[in-house]
């Protein structure tokens, strides 16, 4: 009687850990920080469980061309934000890099990844990445604009796992034109 108990009360526990794992993903065509028309692909991974609640993020901004520009949008007490690095970003129109702390994008629509579902993403951009010529691939992302872009936003995946694994996101777009 003792072993049905445990295993019904194991069987219990393993079920009530699952959870339910999202992939949302949009796509645009824009221009970059160096004015070439690239594709941006956006993506996040979110998880329902039976119990407790949800979560997810960060979201991860891709750029044609730029495997090694992986830009994150993070939560944050004021939103949903890009921070910039002090030695990789700037205001448009300045010789110096960020200051610590510096948003450099923002999704405008929501303020938690857990709120974000299907349909528009408004991700405003306000930096732009510093010249290294010295790096490897430069740093690239959408280029700053005063109006935010307009990504159209779809569950690519949804899937019940009984451990919770994270999704696996999009490769960063290949490569048309350089």
């Amino acid at each position: 009687m003792l072993r049905i108990g445990l295993l019904l009360g194991t069987l219990v526990l393993w079920i009530t850990a699952g959870c339910t794992n999202h992939l949302y993903q949009g796509e645009i065509a824009a221009q970059d920080a160096f004015g070439k028309e690239r594709h941006f692909i956006i993506y996040w991974s979110k998880k329902d469980p039976l119990i407790g609640e949800a979560s997810a993020g960060p979201a991860i901004l891709l750029t044609e061309c730029s495997p090694l520009s992986r830009i994150s949008f993070d939560e944050r007490p004021d939103g949903i934000v890009f921070l910039g690095s002090t030695d990789q970003d700037r205001l448009p129109g300045q010789s110096t890099s960020a200051s610590p702390n510096l948003t450099c994008g923002k999704v405008t629509n929501y303020a938690r990844w857990t709120e974000a579902e299907e349909g528009p993403l408004s991700v405003a951009i306000f930096c732009e990445p510093v010249p290294n010529d010295f790096a490897v691939e430069p740093r690239n992302y959408l280029a700053a604009k005063p109006q935010p872009y307009m990504f159209r936003i779809v569950e690519k995946i949804k899937m019940w796992s009984f451990f919770g694994e994270t999704l696996a996101g999009p490769p960063t777009p290949e490569c048309r034109s350089r």
